[in-house]
């Protein structure tokens, strides 16, 4: 066989060989298509509710921080998010046929993720404030009162009135609801002559609990839903003072307020989640059923 031969038989074979490898990437890339495709579950109850460009990729992207027990956060050795915000989340998309994406957020950046689009909703046991409604969409889904933890015996002689922390130190997570009741007590004490009540913020629940018990903060601010999660953690070295001027508030997951298609239509899943006991279920495994609002709805904050 001549050169020239040679060279015509390898060329054949080169070709053929990247034909069936395009053949092959093209079978594949179908595949993961319909992968993706598939994904969105067109049988769900309320999956004609579901806007178009989340059928398209069967997901919903959700931000939340993980690091508060029981609502939303990451086990000691486990990967994964747990809690019962977590739970709710998934039960409302999958009425509409969807899996949920998680993503890690300080909860600070929460509202700046949901303004920029970074994901589609957020849940992470925020407050629902007019001013915050200016920038996201909220979608009340359960309601909690808030103490002050002190350390055990209350040394530092904490009250539950606002004019009677004047000087005193209060930790709380950065972006948290804490400033505007901070602000009520320092308000209060400047009034009245006195040193104001202070605000030091911390990234995440775990460090402004070590500075509770640590002693560097005086007190913080807790859902009272979720006080005896928070001693089994520390340890009986702190306890709940009540509050005594901040009434129950609503929390909310946060939809961009472009988004009021997909607000609308997690609206009607949460409906559907309260109607076939799931929302109960949920509340009750988590030992959190004080936290539950039968009444939800969207912005319902007037204040």
């Amino acid at each position: 066989m001549s050169t020239e031969q040679l060279v015509k038989r390898y060329m054949r074979s080169a070709m053929g060989a990247v034909a069936a490898g395009l053949t092959l990437f093209s079978l594949m890339g179908s595949a993961q298509m319909a992968s993706a495709q598939s994904a969105y579950d067109e049988s769900a109850p309320l999956a004609d509710l579901t806007p178009e460009k989340y059928r398209e990729t069967g997901v919903l992207a959700v931000g939340t921080q993980p690091d508060f027990e029981p609502a939303n956060f990451t086990p000691i050795g486990e990967d994964g998010v747990r809690g019962y915000n977590i739970d709710i989340m998934e039960a409302m998309a999958a009425k509409l046929g969807l899996d949920v994406e998680w993503s890690r957020v300080p909860f600070d950046q929460l509202l700046i993720g949901m303004q920029s689009k970074k994901f589609d909703a957020a849940i992470a046991g925020m407050t629902d404030r007019k001013s915050r409604q200016e920038t996201v969409d909220f979608l009340d889904y359960m309601s909690v009162g808030s103490v002050f933890m002190v350390a055990k015996g209350n040394p530092k002689g904490i009250g539950s009135s606002v004019n009677e922390n004047c000087g005193i130190t209060v930790g709380d997570v950065k972006g948290s609801d804490a400033k505007r009741l901070v602000d009520l007590m320092a308000a209060a004490c400047e009034a009245e002559g006195k040193e104001p009540t202070t605000l030091i913020s911390f990234p995440n629940s775990s460090d402004k609990n070590l500075a509770l018990t640590s002693g560097r903060v005086d007190t913080m601010i807790w859902p009272d839903m979720a006080v005896s999660v928070l001693l089994r953690e520390v340890g009986d070295v702190i306890e709940p003072m009540p509050i005594d001027f901040e009434p129950r508030v609503f929390l909310g997951i946060t939809f961009n307020k472009t988004e009021s298609e997909l607000r609308d239509a997690m609206l009607e899943a949460l409906g559907a989640i309260h109607e076939d006991g799931t929302y109960d279920e949920i509340l009750s495994k988590w030992d959190v059923e004080a936290v539950a609002l039968d009444d939800y709805g969207i912005n319902l904050a007037k204040e």
